[in-house]
């Protein structure tokens, strides 16, 4: 569990400066998750004239990126949201937000004759996998107790590869 100590430390303050700022741990909690949001959504994927494997890679090294550099908010995510129902409100909101562009992802993909023209079902299906191998991918590696690295985040990668495998126009 992360507590203020951990987080003043990883900080770099005390965590009397800590609480000066912020009132409880949510508080915090909340902040850095719109903190996330605001930098994950300025962050622009080039999609014109690129090849899948190029949007891909960006997309998914931008989640992964993300979700690392976040980690001990998703590590946790469950039990904050149990706690904090702002908190939960506004994860939705990105969470569906994430399937919409997954989702118009997909469409571009078949657009530019990429990927078989999919219906509802199958794109549901793909976007949410997708955003669960993105959000949930360093948790699983932490419950495995395997090693944040390169290595292990293009596992991730590859798997949301894989995923889309089935559906590529060949």
């Amino acid at each position: 569990m992360i507590t203020t100590n951990h987080i003043a430390k990883s900080s770099g303050i005390s965590p009397g400066n800590l609480y000066y700022h912020y009132k409880n741990k949510e508080e915090i909690i909340f902040s850095l998750f719109e903190k996330m949001i605001l930098e994950w959504e300025s962050e622009e994927i080039a999609l014109e004239g690129s090849n899948l494997d190029k949007i891909l890679d960006q997309q998914l090294k931008k989640t992964f990126k993300y979700v690392w550099q976040y980690r001990f908010v998703h590590r946790e995510l469950v039990s904050l949201l149990e706690k904090d129902e702002k908190l939960k409100r506004l994860c939705k909101q990105v969470f569906q937000r994430r399937l919409q562009e997954i989702k118009l992802l997909l469409s571009r993909f078949e657009s530019m004759g990429i990927l078989l023209k999919l219906n509802e079902e199958e794109r549901e299906f793909i976007a949410q996998t997708a955003l669960l191998y993105g959000l949930f991918w360093q948790p699983y590696l932490d419950v495995l107790g395997e090693k944040p690295s390169e290595k292990n985040v293009l596992r991730g990668v590859n798997m949301i590869r894989m995923l889309l495998q089935p559906y590529l126009i060949r």
